[in-house]
């Protein structure tokens, strides 16, 4: 894949270093993963988009509960039908995400690793996308994706029963200076891919972290901005 498709005609200068990482990554995506190959990556990504475009997701939205309204999802993929349930709940409902999802998709066969590399794909697409989308500008244009079959799990990776729906990384322990975990759960939750974790940070880190970096108003005009865009999200972690 050659690179260029990233803030294509963006009419506001970008840092190097956050077009290369999103170059990066975009790259990385398709390409096989442990579980998914990078064709399947590809339309997983194409199916996270199409789901903000779909009549049953938008009903379970509206509803009280989106177990109360059944149908079929409009799709633009042959992805397995458990695997677009998880995408198009992930992409428009993930506040009321429910274990029961998780449950019905490993009845159908999903792997927690597949799952969980699912989830990685949706959330990195969903931070290069909006970071478009808050530009004017149009999302990155999909590639077909390789078609070699998947890695397979990493058969050195270390998981714990953290309480969680699946097994996440183990903590090293450590505690800051308020007895609060040094080490988050948004970073050990996706501990059985690890492959993922540094997909969605490579992006992530981007736009979260910003001690440091050369940016044109201050520290706590940036939080202001940050606290706002949260609560319109309702994101309150």
């Amino acid at each position: 894949m050659s690179k260029g498709i990233m803030f294509q005609n963006c009419a506001y200068p970008i840092r190097e270093a956050t077009v290369s990482a999103y170059e990066d990554v975009w790259q990385q995506l398709a390409q096989s993963g442990p579980f998914w190959s990078g064709a399947d990556r590809m339309a997983i990504v194409r199916e996270a988009r199409n789901s903000l475009q779909c009549k049953l997701c938008s009903q379970r939205k509206d509803a009280l509960s989106p177990a109360a309204v059944q149908g079929e999802h409009d799709t633009v993929t042959e992805l397995p039908l458990a695997a677009i349930e998880v995408i198009h709940r992930i992409r428009t409902d993930p506040a009321r995400m429910t274990k029961s999802v998780l449950d019905a998709a490993r009845t159908a066969g999903l792997s927690d690793g597949a799952y969980v590399e699912l989830i990685g794909i949706v959330a990195t697409s969903v931070v290069i996308d909006t970071f478009h989308q808050s530009l004017g500008l149009p999302v990155p244009a999909t590639q077909a994706g390789s078609t070699a079959p998947p890695l397979g799990a990493d058969p050195t990776v270390e998981v714990v029963d953290g309480g969680a729906w699946v097994k996440i990384a183990p903590g090293d322990g450590e505690l800051n200076e308020i007895g609060i975990p040094r080490q988050a759960n948004i970073v050990r939750s996706m501990g059985l891919v690890p492959a993922v974790i540094v997909l969605f940070f490579s992006v992530m880190r981007q736009a979260y972290y910003i001690s440091g970096l050369p940016i044109a108003i201050s520290r706590s005009q940036a939080e202001f901005i940050a606290a706002r865009v949260s609560a319109l999200n309702q994101c309150f972690y």
